[in-house]
């Protein structure tokens, strides 16, 4: 399991629980092939940010474990549904350290798989949760409509941080809020507590976001599992480039961004200018009061044990090397 719940056992331990929840309601015999897929897919785990913040939000009311690991689990397979349609999209070679389903079994085997495990996801939830106002359906709506306009905004080099923001808010931001404020509200702590909750998990949903987009900036593929430049070639800016071609006066990054075929030996050119505008360091800065405005959040909640650990966890994934 990743770093982020090393020093805390017991979310660790419960999201080891998580995966093989994962894994038990995404076995098939029926259809070989997928299962092959699927098989390669859980070989390598994410980070389970989603489901560990969402099982926290949970300890601080009345924690019902059976219930929460398995919205904990539904809320993850979301994600992983997600993960492998955007690697179709971005035509990505690896994802978490491994061949990506797309580019191992075909782009025909990788929307089957993600439909799959998207319906497999709502069956866990069906019937057993009564979430206000729907709002597994609404943070599907968010994410599909981020992707939606981030691939209006393809090759777009006067890109804003305004439309940047607006993209994450639904692709990442989203999925966060509603994983923090499914916990909060299915340990009974109401409506006004489970919100701010909500709110709060939005707000590290930004950050986080920002902070992986900086990361491709200043990591290996290796150390991030994934092809960190993909986004360039792709067309996709983020905010560490938004930030320098705003600071780039002498348009040198937009030159190289407007040549019809990018090479490697742009992209490190890219980077270089990057560096040399700032456009990492002002992302971190965005990031950082975007977390400032997560844990005053959940400062409202009052004082406890889960509520400092959450604190914590939401302070320490910005400073996050992986």
């Amino acid at each position: 399991m990743t770093k982020i719940w090393d020093n805390i056992p017991e979310i660790k331990n419960e999201l080891n629980e998580v995966q093989e929840i994962i894994i038990k309601n995404l076995k098939t015999k029926n259809t070989k092939s997928i299962e092959k897929v699927i098989e390669h897919l859980l070989k390598a785990n994410g980070k389970r940010v989603r489901a560990g913040l969402l099982i926290l939000s949970a300890k601080i009311g009345e924690y019902d474990k059976d219930r929460i690991l398995n919205l904990a689990a539904s809320v993850e397979m979301i994600h992983l549904a997600t993960l492998v349609h955007d690697d179709i999209i971005d035509d990505a070679d690896t994802r978490r350290g491994i061949e990506s389903i797309q580019h191992k079994f075909g782009k025909d085997s990788a929307v089957y798989t993600g439909d799959f495990i998207f319906a497999k996801a709502y069956r866990l939830l069906a019937g057993d949760y009564d979430l206000e106002e729907n709002r597994i359906t609404d943070g599907m709506e968010k994410v599909c409509l981020g992707e939606v306009f981030q691939n209006e905004n393809k090759f777009n080099t006067d890109i804003t941080v305004r439309k940047y923001l607006r993209i994450i808010s639904g692709k990442t931001a989203a999925m966060f809020g509603l994983s923090m404020y499914a916990g909060a509200f299915e340990s009974k702590l109401g409506h006004y507590k489970s919100r701010v909750i909500g709110y709060s998990g939005y707000y590290a949903g930004m950050a986080f976001q920002i902070i992986d987009d900086c990361m491709d900036y200043t990591n290996s593929p290796d150390k991030m599992g994934k092809n960190t430049r993909v986004d360039l070639f792709n067309g996709i800016y983020t905010l560490p480039i938004i930030y320098a071609v705003k600071n780039d006066v002498d348009n040198n990054i937009k030159n190289i961004l407007n040549k019809k075929n990018i090479n490697e030996d742009h992209v490190q050119k890219i980077l270089h200018y990057v560096d040399e505008y700032k456009g990492v360091e002002q992302a971190i800065q965005l990031a950082e009061k975007y977390t400032k405005k997560s844990t005053d959040l959940i400062n409202r909640i009052g004082n406890g044990k889960y509520v400092d650990i959450t604190q914590k966890v939401l302070q320490n994934l910005i400073k996050r090397k992986y």
